[in-house]
Parts: C-alpha cells; structure tokens; sequence
C-alpha cells in the first residue's frame, strides 16, 4: 500500500515552495535525515527541480521513470526536512483541527444537513457580505463559517455577513432560510428554494413588479407596492435572475432529474414552488425555471399510439 497519495504530494509541494531548504541538494537533505539516497545525481537535483509537477507529471519524468516509489521517496525527503525546517508546523495543524471542529457554525451546518461545499454564489446576501468573501476568496458556506469564525474574533462586522453568521452559530432555521435554500424542519439544501431566492437579492418593488409582469397574482397591498418598469428593465432584471436560477439548477443535478421526471408525470412547477410561500418570486422563478429546462417531448408510448392510428387510416 502506498505511504503517499497525489493529494499528499500537492500538500507538500506547496508548504515546501516557501522552505529555506528549497535550494538544497536532495542527496544532501537526504544524507541530513539520515535516509536512502537520492537516487540522481548532479547540482541540478534540488526541490525546486520538482516543485512545479503534479504527481501525474513527475511519472513522466526522466529521473522517476513511471515508479511511484521514487514519488514516495521525494515526498519523505521534503516531509521530514519540513518537519525540521518548521517544527511548530504539526503542532499549528492540529491546533486549527480542532478549532474547526469546535467551530459552533460547522457543528449546525452538519445538524441541519446542509453541505460545507453548497456555493457562497447561490446564498441571498448583500453586496457587502459578497465583497468580503471575494477579498478572502471564499466560495462555500463551509469557508464562510471558519472565516467567520475568525472575524468575529478580530473585527466588527455586520450586515448579512453578522445576520448569516449570528443564525448558523444558533441554528436559526427560519433566518437561515433568508439567505440559503432551507426547509424550516427537513434537513438540507432544497432545488424549489434554491429558485425562490433567485430573485430574492432584488428590491422588494422590482420583485413585484417582475412577478405581475411574469403573471404573478398579487394582492392589493402588492400591486400597489410593485414600480412600474419599462420593457427594457424588466428584460434586465429577469437576466439577472436567469442566471442565478441557471447556476441553482446546474448545482442540484439530481433534484433537476427528479424534477424533469415529476413534470413528466404531470406535476407542475406552480405545484413544485408552492413553498416559496412568496406569489411573485413563485411566479418568476416559474416562469424561468421554464425556460432554463430542456423543452419535453411526446412521451415514446404516445408517440407510438400515434403512429398506430395513423398507419389505420393510412397517414404519415
């Protein structure tokens, strides 16, 4: 059994770009641990010689040949000369282990069953929130905890980014549900609220307005409530929302087949969002959901009836 995996070569690799002994002889590090040779020779057999490869590419190197077992030996030379290049580094490791598993968000992320990688870019938080996820580069909810964990240790902060953060830490489903695509109740990540929140980061006027232009019943407090838009603004505003009901559906693979297969049963999208609780976001993300979804065809049973009767009475 291998002692080393291509993801442990990365690890590695990586850590070692910024060790002191990069530039050092590998038989003279190997020497130094008091190890096996390395098996080349020459000045040019240094870490950095090596640094730049993926596993994969290494095999198909010269000086490796194909054998995995030079690969092992690399990662022993360059793991055990870390380990006195830093030697605080194992201690750091496990350290921020078990922060992250005392971290209270990751713990509720886990109850509430909602996945660590779900996208930062399908949760409905402000401007603000997005800015500092990309500055950190952040792009899941999983990163989102630890780094909030951190922040609010060191700054003040606030907005969606203090709201999210303050609703994951106590398991607030009914907030949580403002921002990702939770079920109050039943664990997850859910495809119908997904779409609903697709137009939820627009301003509550531009939501009304869109939904009655898109065939939204509204009350009477709604419609009064809804801006009036030009063609051109309501073009731009379903766009937006296309994209982000386009990126949910490409993100929940299977809930879109299990959908495509409900809606050939003859389930509705109406019926499929009536949770969203919300009658214009029901109606733009149905209406858009709709034209992000392969058009359906005849069932083949039907198609094959057709042909039958036809072939009756003689018609193609």
């Amino acid at each position: 059994m291998p002692t080393y995996t291509p993801a442990d070569w990365e690890d590695i690799r990586k850590k070692f770009r910024q060790s002191i002994m990069a530039d050092t002889s590998l038989s003279s590090l190997a020497q130094n641990l008091e190890i096996t040779d390395w098996h080349v020779s020459g000045a040019e057999e240094k870490p950095t010689k090596y640094l730049d490869f993926t596993w994969e590419e290494l095999l198909m190197l010269p000086e490796i040949g194909g054998k995995s077992e030079r690969i092992e030996h690399l990662c022993t030379i360059l793991k055990e000369t870390l380990s006195f290049d830093d030697p605080f580094g194992d201690m750091v490791a496990q350290v921020e282990a078990t922060a992250a598993k005392e971290n209270p968000v990751l713990k509720n992320l886990q109850r509430l069953g909602i996945p660590e990688n779900f996208p930062m870019s399908l949760a409905n938080v402000d401007e603000g929130t997005r800015t500092v996820c990309g500055s950190e580069g952040i792009h899941t909810i999983g990163e989102f905890a630890t780094l909030a964990q951190q922040m609010s240790q060191r700054v003040v902060i606030g907005g969606d980014f203090r709201t999210l953060l303050n609703a994951l830490s106590h398991g607030d489903e009914e907030v949580i549900g403002r921002f990702l695509p939770c079920r109050r109740g039943v664990p997850g990540v859910h495809l119908a609220e997904a779409l609903g929140l697709a137009a939820a980061a627009l301003p509550r006027a531009d939501q009304l307005a869109l939904g009655r232009s898109l065939g939204a019943r509204l009350s009477p407090a709604d419609a009064a409530g809804a801006r009036t838009l030009t063609d051109e603004a309501a073009a731009k505003l379903r766009a937006i929302v296309q994209l982000k009901i386009t990126a949910a559906l490409d993100w929940f693979k299977d809930d879109k087949a299990a959908l495509l297969a409900s809606l050939g049963q003859g389930v509705t999208l109406e019926h499929f969002l009536a949770g969203i609780n919300d009658p214009a976001r029901e109606a733009i993300a149905a209406r858009l959901t709709k034209a992000s979804l392969p058009v359906p065809t005849a069932p083949a049973a039907v198609a094959k009836r057709k042909g039958f009767f036809a072939s009756l009475f003689g018609k193609t």
